[in-house]
């Protein structure tokens, strides 16, 4: 059996530093507001679920626990939560997974997701949040500009970003059932790019693609960046963040299982039909 080719698209050493650099600015300044956020999305989420979790785990730079049961009501909170920053030290037998804003920053998405998956008990939940495709368009757009005048075309540096229908197909790929995507927009307004760089350090998010360009953008960086990015009419920098939340099942039997192709009792033409003859 061949195996599947890991595509590199981040530098190992360079990622290790960013998120050392990251946990160094949390302790002094404290979490992300984003990463707040998420948080506090992912204890609404449990929340609305009629189910007791017994054994959790949250997969995230930096230790989110306490923030996330301080969310969660009683009834909702796991009998036991692990904390790591990835999935390489799951040992097993979880029924709850919940990934905040890692996603987006490793080699193998999907082989990341199959080992998450089978650390899931059958009927266990995951959940996860990663920056979406739309995040940080205009800055994208911005480092293009930049780089076509300095350098005579455009380099590496804001990470590739998957969309909704392609984090859909990577729960499928990974053998989670009752797949759910749905997107969390944050519009922010900076006066500062600087503040947005730091933002994006905050999270570790600063680049360390491989094949991110070696040359250094010069002292005046930012300066050359306020002067290309498009500005609201206050005069501020509109930056968004889509935040791609994804949700499914370790697969069991108690699980509700779409119909197969053309074994519906009823054609849509006849339920039309019925509805349109019913007497009122």
């Amino acid at each position: 059996m061949m195996q599947r080719e890991v595509p590199q698209i981040f530098d190992a050493h360079a990622q290790g530093l960013a998120r050392v650099r990251a946990q160094r600015r949390m302790a002094k300044t404290g979490p992300s507001f984003l990463l707040e956020r998420c948080t506090q999305d992912a204890a609404s989420r449990i929340s609305d679920i009629n189910r007791q979790f017994t054994r959790g785990v949250l997969l995230c730079d930096v230790d989110m626990r306490e923030k996330l049961f301080a969310e969660l009501p009683n009834n909702r909170r796991p009998n036991t939560m692990e904390w790591y920053q990835d999935a390489d030290s799951l040992s097993g037998d979880y029924d709850l997974i919940i990934s905040l804003l890692g996603l987006q920053s490793i080699n193998d998405l999907p082989g990341n997701l199959l080992q998450i998956r089978n650390a899931l008990l059958p009927d266990g939940l995951f959940m996860g949040s990663l920056f979406g495709g739309d995040s940080l368009l205009h800055l994208r757009q911005t480092f293009y500009q930049i780089d076509q005048a300095l350098f005579g075309g455009a380099t590496a540096r804001i990470y590739p970003m998957i969309n909704h229908e392609q984090a859909a197909a990577l729960l499928g790929q990974a053998g989670l059932n009752l797949p759910v995507i749905d997107k969390d927009r944050v519009n922010v307004n900076y006066s500062k790019i600087q503040t947005l760089i730091n933002d994006l350090r905050d999270l570790g998010l600063t680049n360390t693609l491989i094949a991110r360009h070696k040359s250094r953008l010069p002292k005046s960086s930012i300066s050359l960046i306020e002067a290309a990015y498009p500005k609201s009419a206050t005069g501020k920098f509109q930056v968004l963040f889509e935040i791609l939340w994804m949700t499914g099942w370790s697969p069991h039997d108690s699980q509700q299982k779409p119909l197969k192709p053309g074994s519906a009792k009823k054609g849509l033409a006849e339920s039309l039909r019925e509805i349109r003859d019913k007497k009122p």
